[in-house]
């Protein structure tokens, strides 16, 4: 099983001993949505919430190679890959903070709980393995029971439902409805995603992140030609880093995604130029 980083001196003061390590991890694998997943198994692919950032970009892009003869596969429609649960389809060992994320083309909610049940069967006979299996209704989640070797992970891009609302962010459910769901799946594996991270209230995002208590947390912007980004509706780099901050204050473990340490690289650049 994971272990959370959580390392405290005499003042209270969280420290994230291997903070770097795990960010410098996550920038040498931009293949994988988690430069700390080992694997990405999916017995399960497709999603019918139409993300605008999954429309735009990774889905684009992805899709538009056209490189599967699953015509489900390439039209990101929800189905199942009962072969990939066969004993012979190999999964990979999982070093320590290694995961293997489970059916990460797709989300489980879209998943019959037949055959969510069956992957579940499957988990099971790798006791000795890590996963992540993540969703944008964490309500799902309660329709089985996971063993202890999974992680459940859910995303909230932002507090404010209205911001999500009004910019047809998602037909996921809201992220004030996610919060709330989260928290009453009972489960001690969590792990949270804020990306794309939209505008959103600091201490209400505490709040939130704290009450989960996740292992670990995962910041990340969308790209820079996003609708997101034109539209303005990110947060400031200095109010991200602020968050990555207050987070690591209080002992959670925190990495931040290839392309918001680009960003924050960039505008370090900038400043040292004008300088």
């Amino acid at each position: 099983m994971l272990a959370a980083h959580n390392t405290s001196d005499d003042n209270g003061i969280n420290l994230l001993q291997d903070s770097d390590v795990l960010v410098e991890e996550e920038k040498s694998k931009n293949e994988n949505m988690y430069g700390l997943s080992a694997q990405q198994w999916n017995p399960f692919r497709g999603c019918n919430f139409d993300c605008i950032y999954c429309m735009e970009s990774s889905f684009q892009s992805f899709g538009d190679r056209r490189l599967y003869d699953c015509k489900k596969c390439n039209n990101y429609e929800p189905h199942e890959h009962p072969e990939r649960l066969l004993p012979e389809y190999e999964l990979e060992e999982t070093p320590y903070m290694k995961f293997i994320f489970t059916c990460s083309s797709g989300d489980i909610s879209f998943c019959s709980t037949e055959f969510l049940q069956l992957i579940i069967n499957r988990i099971k006979q790798e006791p000795d393995k890590n996963f992540l299996i993540q969703s944008k209704n964490p309500d799902t989640f309660n329709r089985v029971r996971f063993p202890k070797n999974v992680i459940l992970g859910t995303t909230i891009e932002t507090n404010r439902d209205v911001l999500y609302r009004e910019n047809n962010i998602s037909k996921a459910p809201v992220p004030s409805k996610r919060y709330e769901d989260f928290l009453n799946v009972n489960h001690y594996q969590k792990m949270v995603t804020l990306e794309p991270l939209l505008d959103f209230d600091l201490d209400v995002m505490i709040e939130w992140i704290c009450n989960i208590n996740p292992l670990f947390v995962w910041i990340g912007t969308d790209d820079t030609s996003s609708s997101i980004y034109k539209n303005k509706l990110e947060p400031s780099i200095d109010k991200i880093i602020q968050l990555y901050v207050e987070l690591g204050i209080r002992g959670y473990a925190v990495m931040l995604k290839d392309k918001l340490i680009k960003r924050i690289h960039n505008i370090e650049s900038n400043h040292e130029a004008i300088d």
